[in-house]
């Protein structure tokens, strides 16, 4: 019996693994509740075809993790990836639970972070949900995150009034017209770039880019 260590299959097998997600991101048309919520810039390039995104062998992992963990997640709810329309922007939820003849949505997270209060969960996150309980009018939702390093799991319920919901789906749209309308006037810089979100971006710079890649490309230093 030989066994060999492959380095090169790394990558072939990544670019296999990742060709429906490549597929799906380039098929991908409208906007969408993540476009408000992400980097803006993303929206834009995506939408305006000026810079291709590329997914690294390093994000399969990231990707397969949180698909397995979706799938695992969502099973048994009363609905999954239900969709919705706001004004335009599809949103689709996670998935749904019923208790007390209501609906409420639940977002689900996988994270390698430690997550001890609720300080330390990404504003993004809440906004997402809370996009979420606008869209089907609940008081109440939940997140869902699941620690992958640790194998733990938490749930964290927010509660809204309609005033709090109402102003997250305005927002909403208004991110999204704003993009819409840096796309007509061909005028990226008119986004706000979220470089909190460079390092993972797949429109990021990179020496196997033709493109050139995001020239808003701008990571936080890193710690020492």
């Amino acid at each position: 019996m030989q066994i060999k260590h492959r380095s090169d299959m790394v990558s072939k097998f990544a670019e296999i693994m990742m060709e429906d997600f490549s597929k799906q991101q380039k098929d991908r048309t409208g906007l969408h509740r993540s476009d408000a919520i992400t980097c803006p810039l993303k929206a834009y390039w995506r939408l305006t075809g000026k810079y291709q995104a590329i997914f690294t062998s390093q994000s399969v992992g990231i990707l397969l993790i949180g698909t397995l963990a979706h799938l695992a997640l969502h099973k048994n709810f009363d609905a999954k990836e239900e969709v919705h329309d706001l004004h335009g922007v599809t949103v689709t939820i996670d998935a749904i639970t019923e208790m007390d003849g209501k609906r409420y949505p639940i977002e689900s997270k996988t994270t390698r972070k430690k997550i001890y209060g609720k300080d330390q969960i990404p504003q993004e996150w809440f906004e997402q949900l809370a996009i979420a309980m606008g869209v089907i009018d609940a008081d109440r939702g939940y997140l869902m995150i699941l620690n992958v390093i640790t194998y733990s799991m938490t749930v964290w319920e927010v509660s809204m009034s309609t005033e709090e919901r109402e102003m997250f789906l305005n927002g909403c749209i208004w991110q999204v017209g704003s993009i819409l309308d840096a796309i007509k006037q061909g005028k990226p810089e008119l986004l706000q770039p979220k470089h909190d979100m460079c390092d993972w971006c797949p429109y990021k710079p990179s020496r196997s880019r033709e493109d050139g890649g995001c020239p808003f490309y701008k990571p936080k230093p890193r710690k020492d």
